[in-house]
């Protein structure tokens, strides 16, 4: 039965074959996406996880901005590495896949709500969006507190 995922990302070269890798796995059933500023600025990341799902084929999977930078430091992305707009500045087409209205957060909240069963989040770029969901929603920890007691 395939793991339910929630993939966090800041989609530059990296994030988006982890996007890729993860709709073409069969042991992994892709809920949502959400966006960070990272590698890039939020308006990209999150440009970029738009425009890469169409030609993977990746249909009904939301994706929304989380953080647009970290929670005690200014945004630093690696335009050095990625480019200006996180993809080394390639041209990309209009996205035909909406962004999603709620942020990071809300959409993971509702996902989790929505799923019946545990759900991985799989943090691939800076964690600002698992703390802002932490900080907005802290009730929710107690599963994974209770998940980890039992772990230990």
């Amino acid at each position: 039965m395939p793991t339910p995922v929630i993939l966090d990302c800041d989609p530059g070269h990296d994030d988006v074959f982890a996007i890729w890798l993860a709709a073409g796995d069969p042991a992994i059933d892709l809920r949502a996406i959400t966006t960070v500023g990272g590698n890039g600025r939020l308006d990209h990341t999150t440009y970029n996880a738009r425009v890469v799902t169409e030609p993977a084929g990746i249909t009904g999977v939301p994706i929304s901005a989380g953080a647009a930078g970290p929670l005690v430091r200014p945004l630093s992305p690696a335009e050095g590495i990625h480019g200006a707009n996180a993809l080394g500045g390639a041209e990309l087409p209009e996205p035909s896949v909406a962004a999603d209205p709620r942020t990071a957060a809300e959409l993971v909240r509702d996902t989790l709500d929505a799923a019946g069963e545990p759900v991985t989040i799989v943090a691939t770029g800076p964690l600002t969006n698992v703390a802002m969901f932490v900080r907005t929603y802290p009730e929710r920890l107690s599963p994974v507190e209770d998940a980890l007691r039992t772990l230990s």
